[in-house]
């Protein structure tokens, strides 16, 4: 079993800066003619309703709002340029291609200052942008093509190729010292079902809905990585009726292999220490106690601790196996792949059927067919 780092949350600074990264590649990716372009009618328009010019606004204050908490933001200045080629990239190609360009350059700067600030920082935000770009990119794939299904398929694959998911779980493992290890343990699980899936099987859909699970995959991870949600709250009641039944299972197939000889051990050192004295001469008795209990102590069996030593031992096996099965079991919860794409069975259903029939057929032939005697 793989050692389990201590949970902890995620520390702030590197919070706040999976936070821009996500939040500037966001902003990048959106595009005017695919935001509405008036509110809905007799409803206060929320985020994703609000229309073009007001929602670019709105992820720009937001992403500028991250970077002052991390000690790198706009003056208030440019801050006020970016606003007004915000306002105006709805209403024409030039506009929003000059407002993209900004947010380019904004972006280079932002990294270049966390990179030079804290190499982690510099992680983090990349860490951020990488998971936002992975739904990103394969909405791209549905922009003004007449063949959307093979553009987003080979998007999947682009962006669950193996180089770049390695990049992804390299910077997890470099900051799980700084986020909560369970959470990098779902993602990197998830990265490599989504890597696996992406291989053989095509998208359900190739509309924008029928992306949405892909959206909520990312925001899952994105959401378990900043710590805005503990790992725990992705499951229900049942669902952790599932976690302790995994870990009680573990935990008895566990100290069923590898507990006897040590329980043997602690009981015969015990009984030595404790009961030789009543099963020797008083004669012999203080030479074999003289000697077995350095020993006793050379391993770190003293009468008065082998209770608080087994007792430790077993807390901490406890909570590695609970860890463990949670993990597990959050992991299988929040899997979205199968929502994505056609399921693997389905497909090899459909192209093997017209051969099986066909065999079928013969062998019904066969069955029909009237023997001859050989004379």
């Amino acid at each position: 079993m793989n050692a389990f780092a201590p949970r902890r949350s995620t520390e702030t600074q590197i919070s706040g800066a999976i936070t821009l990264g996500w939040r500037i590649a966001v902003l990048y990716s959106l595009r005017a003619g695919e935001l509405p372009s008036s509110p809905p009618d007799n409803m206060l328009p929320m985020r994703r309703s609000l229309p073009a010019a007001e929602r670019l606004a709105l992820e720009l204050r937001a992403a500028a709002g991250d970077a002052d908490r991390l000690g790198i933001g706009l003056q208030q200045a440019e801050l006020d340029e970016l606003l007004q080629l915000a306002v105006r990239s709805p209403q024409s190609d030039e506009n929003e291609a000059e407002f993209h360009a900004r947010i380019r350059a904004w972006h280079i700067h932002l990294q270049t200052m966390l990179w030079a600030d804290h190499e982690a920082t510099g992680k983090a935000y990349e860490l951020g942008s990488f998971l936002s770009d992975t739904s990103n990119r394969v909405v791209r794939g549905l922009r003004g093509i007449d063949d959307p299904r093979g553009h987003v398929t080979r998007e999947l694959r682009c962006v669950f190729e193996p180089q770049r998911v390695e990049r992804i779980k390299r910077l997890l493992d470099d900051l799980q010292a700084k986020i909560d290890p369970a959470a990098v343990r779902i993602v990197k699980e998830h990265l490599d079902a989504w890597q696996a899936a992406v291989g053989d099987r095509t998208p359900r859909t190739t509309t924008r809905a029928g992306l949405e699970p892909l959206d909520s995959q990312v925001v899952t991870w994105f959401q378990l990585v900043t710590g805005d949600k503990e790992p725990e709250a992705f499951i229900g009641h049942d669902d952790r009726t599932q976690v302790r039944g995994t870990m009680i299972s573990r935990m008895a197939g566990s100290y069923r292999r590898g507990w006897p000889g040590v329980v043997a051990f602690v009981a015969i050192a015990a009984a030595a220490v404790l009961f030789v004295p009543t099963l020797l001469d008083g004669k012999d008795a203080p030479r074999v106690i003289a000697f077995l209990t350095p020993l006793a102590g050379a391993v770190g069996f003293k009468v008065t601790s082998i209770g608080l030593t087994v007792r430790k031992s077993l807390d901490a096996r406890a909570e590695l196996l609970w860890n463990t099965a949670l993990v597990e079991v959050i992991s299988a919860k929040t899997l979205r792949v199968d929502d994505v794409l056609e399921p693997v069975l389905a497909r090899r259903r459909h192209l093997t059927l017209p051969a099986a029939r066909s065999h079928g057929d013969a062998s019904a032939r066969h069955m029909r067919a009237p023997h001859r005697l050989r004379v």
